[in-house]
């Protein structure tokens, strides 16, 4: 919570020497500060999607709701500055991001959950109502225009690459549909270096390469989305190997 600058004024009692003025004003600025200093933690988060809430206030509590209801527990850091929540079935770590935006419950090492602040997973949870519609609109043009916004709504959350690279593939497709393969090359690459396992990014490129008549390029992006389990690209591969066996050998 930001810390109220105590306003200064003239008392009506008389006047008041402008150097106690001054230290007079400083002390309360220090004293405010000090008394007032905020948690990163403090306030609510969310986990997009889905109506589980955190709660946390500056004096080690926080509060908990799923849907509608609610428990209380409490949070702590210990000499290394670990975090540790407590909602009264024994500790867990947690690990805040370094944007301070993004809150990971670990179990065994690994992030059991993801929780954003309540203002970002609006964020997500907007981009992903406005990416379905981009999905189910016929026309390109309103796709690409929502894609992009998904785009913008998601660049600068971490969280969500996978989503982010998502929309970068399915614009790129509709900038392929547009006739704009520059556009579209440049929406999959992207896709591909947020998400590198994105196996239909790759299926796609590798067409539009080979309808580009990038034979090599199309070849490697095939085989690299069948070994992710693409099936178009497995398929394309035993069609090539099928065509590689009907040639006829050569005669002695």
């Amino acid at each position: 919570m930001p810390s109220h600058n105590p306003s200064c004024k003239s008392s009506s009692f008389g006047y008041i020497p402008v150097t106690k003025f001054i230290i007079s004003c400083s002390i309360a600025l220090f004293l405010s500060s000090c008394a007032e200093k905020e948690d990163p933690l403090e306030g609510s988060w969310k986990i997009p999607g889905k109506e589980i809430m955190l709660e946390f206030k500056n004096d080690g509590s926080l509060s908990r709701s799923i849907a509608s209801k609610t428990n209380t527990g409490t949070y702590r850091r210990d000499t290394s500055g670990d975090l540790f929540l407590n909602m009264g079935n024994g500790e867990q770590r947690a690990q805040l991001s370094a944007s301070g935006n993004e809150l990971a419950l670990i179990h065994n090492g690994k992030t059991r959950l993801l929780f954003l602040r309540k203002e970002t997973a609006a964020r997500v949870d907007s981009a992903q109502a406005i990416f379905n519609m981009g999905f189910d609109t016929r026309d390109c043009d309103s796709s690409i225009t929502l894609y992009s916004t998904v785009i913008s709504l998601l660049k600068a959350i971490p969280s969500e690459k996978g989503h982010l690279a998502r929309a970068y593939n399915n614009r790129g497709i509709c900038e392929e549909k547009n006739g704009n393969p520059n556009a579209a090359l440049a929406d999959y690459d992207k896709a591909i270096g947020l998400d590198p396992d994105l196996e239909i990014a790759y299926g796609n490129r590798a067409w539009l390469y080979e309808n580009l008549g990038m034979k090599e390029k199309a070849a490697a992006d095939y085989r690299k989305a069948a070994e992710l389990g693409y099936r178009p690209a497995i398929y394309w591969l035993e069609q090539q190997k099928e065509l590689e066996d009907e040639k006829p050998g050569l005669e002695e």
